[in-house]
Parts: structure tokens; sequence; C-alpha cells
């Protein structure tokens, strides 16, 4: 990484100095790279929500911005921020960095925060979901006729094909549920 550890460090004790008043031209913009339901449930104040994802979206929009002031890049430990960090740079940002041990550190620190509400992850509820369908599956195959066994089948070779490609069906059908979308 180009950022040091002492850059990350001197920019996170500036935001954190800054949080009560407007943004100057060098206190660092909250990049928070999270998803919307993570950020939803706790976020740095005037942190901005661009999920990992859709970061390729932004690029000319946070180029222009880091020209002013310096982005902080956020998630919930630094594995996505340090994904972030390197597309980004390898995009030809310059002015940009991780925060240190991540949202986690942060409130772990003690620092201000905005608190939302608290949700089951989009992947806890496929993993619940999927379990829940490979349970039933069985106990009907096994109690009542043989070819409920399929639906566990069904559910594993979905298991299968989202970690082999990345993309989750059954996660896509659950973010569009009402639980699953952000209120404004």
């Amino acid at each position: 990484m180009h950022a040091s550890l002492l850059d990350q460090e001197q920019k996170s004790r500036a935001a954190s100095r800054n949080q009560g008043s407007s943004p100057a031209t060098n206190d660092p913009v909250y990049i928070d790279v999270r998803t919307p339901q993570e950020f939803e449930e706790v976020h740095i104040p005037r942190a901005r929500n661009i999920p990992l994802p859709d970061l390729h979206k932004f690029v000319d929009e946070l180029r222009r911005i880091e020209s002013k002031s310096p982005l902080l890049l956020v998630c919930r430990t630094q594995n996505r921020a340090k994904i972030a960090y390197e597309f980004l740079t390898n995009s030809g940002l310059t002015n940009c960095s991780v925060l240190e041990a991540g949202i986690t550190g942060w409130v772990n620190e003690g620092k201000p925060i905005v608190q939302g509400q608290k949700r089951i992850s989009l992947e806890g509820q496929v993993r619940a979901i999927a379990g829940a369908f490979i349970l039933v599956g069985v106990g009907l195959g096994l109690t009542v006729h043989s070819g409920f066994l399929l639906l566990p089948t069904i559910v594993g070779v979905g298991l299968l094909h989202a970690g082999l490609t990345d993309s989750c069906l059954m996660g896509m059908l659950l973010s569009q549920l009402p639980y699953n979308r952000i209120r404004k």
C-alpha cells in the first residue's frame, strides 16, 4: 500500500477532532464501502456509503473530491477498504487511505457514530433460509417421499454456484424484500 499507517493514524485523529465542525478543506471525506444495510446499522457521521461493488461507478466523482480533501476508506475491519484502496489507487487516485481497524475499531474507541436499525445481514438471511430448506427437504425426504431430497440438492447446487461465481440468486431476491430496503 502507498499510504503509511502513520498517515492513516493522523487522518483518523484529524477526523475525530473535526466531527463537531463543518467539513474543512483538509478534513477527510469518509467513504464507507460496506453494504447499505451495514451502513444503516452504524456509520461515521457525514460518511458517504458507496458499496464496494459500485465503487467503479464513482471513480470520476471521487477523483474530484480527493482533489480537495483526502478520502478515508471505511469498512467493518479493513478488508473491503483495502480492496477499494487498491482499486482507487490503480485508477489514479492518490489522496486516499484506509481507516485503521475499520468501523469496528472506531466504535470500540468510543468515537461518534450514527446508529440505525439492527438487522440480520443479507448473508445471514441466505444461510438461515438455505439451512432451513436443506433440513426440511431431508426431513420430508426421509419421512414422506424421497422426491423431497431434490430440495436440498437444488439448494446445494445454488450455494456451489454462488461460491464459484460470487453471485447469489437467493441474496438478490432477498435484497428486494421490504425488510432489506433502506428507508429514506
